[in-house]
């Protein structure tokens, strides 16, 4: 038991909450207080702290002592009793709801669940071993301490997205790596944007070897269902950081670009979530900037769209001047609407990363 039971706007108060608000009235310790009731110091304290249920024997010794009826303090137990009762079906109820939200049938197929027939019963029991959380529920509320890039808020998408956040997370404190350091992910970012130059079909063995040298330890994730998660950073206690990446968007220059937009928050220390959409479209457009334009020289790209020849074959030449890959140089010039998104549909490489 605890002193006092809280879940949304329900909460219960244990008896020992008005015991301890008596004693502290009196101004004596607690074993002064058991001595004047007749009892054990140790039965105060469990009192007190909600361990222990309010007898029918204390009841009687309590309303000697305050003069308070029996039937009053008899009743607090019971109303306790009672708003618990409430509060673990609405727990149950809510924590059933989320639960299918969940999508397990992927959690099947990537081996993060044995790929068995479940009961409900069941399948919430291993989610909440697989998640480390008692109560399935608290899956509905943004996560504060993660950095995440999120384009819809819908209550099956903040599910699968803290899903998703929870496993990489999980995955990820089990690596054995150095604290973050901003000055070794700064001498790493040459040979970062190198590997997108030479486009090698599974670049992510190398990728996570790279990042790891900085303290920043990447776990690719599988798209849920419903899940509009792309990316996301989180600090742990021990200063390493998580960068994870979701294949929700199959094509390669969008992944490039996602890794370094969240390299980008990391950079700048973006660990939190802000609530104010100020804040985060501020903190969103300067990790934009800093993936912009470490995946092509800024001056360089200023320089080619003043010429105004956005032809097939000069993308492909400056992307090959650039060490980048013309499906990221299409992006760029999608994105600032030099060019219409179902043009040069050709250069869009897709990807097929082994990242679990």
């Amino acid at each position: 038991m605890s002193k006092s039971v809280e879940y949304q706007d329900l909460i219960a108060f244990h008896p020992g909450t008005y015991v301890e608000e008596i004693v502290e009235e009196l101004n004596i310790t607690q074993a002064e207080f058991a001595e004047r009731l007749g009892t054990t110091a140790k039965s105060v304290s469990k009192l007190i702290s909600g361990e222990d249920r309010l007898s029918n024997e204390l009841a009687n010794k309590l309303s000697k002592l305050t003069g308070i009826s029996v039937m009053t303090w008899l009743n607090l137990q019971g109303r306790y009793d009672g708003k618990v009762i409430e509060i673990n079906n609405q727990m149950a109820e809510d924590e059933l709801s989320v639960a299918k939200m969940i999508d397990f049938q992927t959690l099947k197929k990537y081996r993060f669940v044995e790929n068995k027939r479940y009961t409900q019963e069941e399948k919430i029991a291993t989610l909440r071993e697989l998640l480390a959380w008692t109560n399935l529920a608290k899956l509905t509320e943004f996560n504060p301490l993660v950095s995440y890039r999120r384009s819809r808020e819908t209550s099956k998408a903040v599910v699968n997205s803290n899903v998703t956040l929870e496993i990489a997370s999980n995955q990820a404190r089990s690596v054995d790596t150095e604290p973050y350091n901003r000055k070794k992910l700064e001498a790493i970012l040459p040979r970062l944007k190198r590997l997108v130059g030479q486009n090698a079909d599974n670049p992510y063995k190398e990728l996570q070897s790279l990042l790891q040298e900085a303290g920043i330890i990447l776990v690719g994730m599988p798209t849920l269902a419903g899940a509009s998660l792309n990316g996301a950073t989180k600090k742990f206690k021990d200063g390493s950081v998580l960068l994870t990446i979701t294949d929700r968007n199959k094509q390669l220059d969008i992944f490039w670009f996602l890794l370094f937009h969240e390299l980008g928050h990391i950079y700048y220390e973006d660990f939190y979530s802000h609530t104010d959409a100020g804040e985060y479209n501020q903190e969103e457009k300067r990790a934009d900037k800093f993936a912009q334009s470490h995946l092509i020289s800024e001056d360089n790209y200023q320089e080619f769209v003043q010429k105004n020849t956005f032809t097939e074959v000069a993308i492909k030449r400056f992307a090959s001047e650039n060490e980048t890959l013309p499906s990221i140089v299409l992006g760029r010039l999608q994105k600032d609407h030099y060019l219409d998104y179902s043009i040069f549909s050709d250069l869009k490489e897709h990807y097929q990363v082994d990242m679990l």
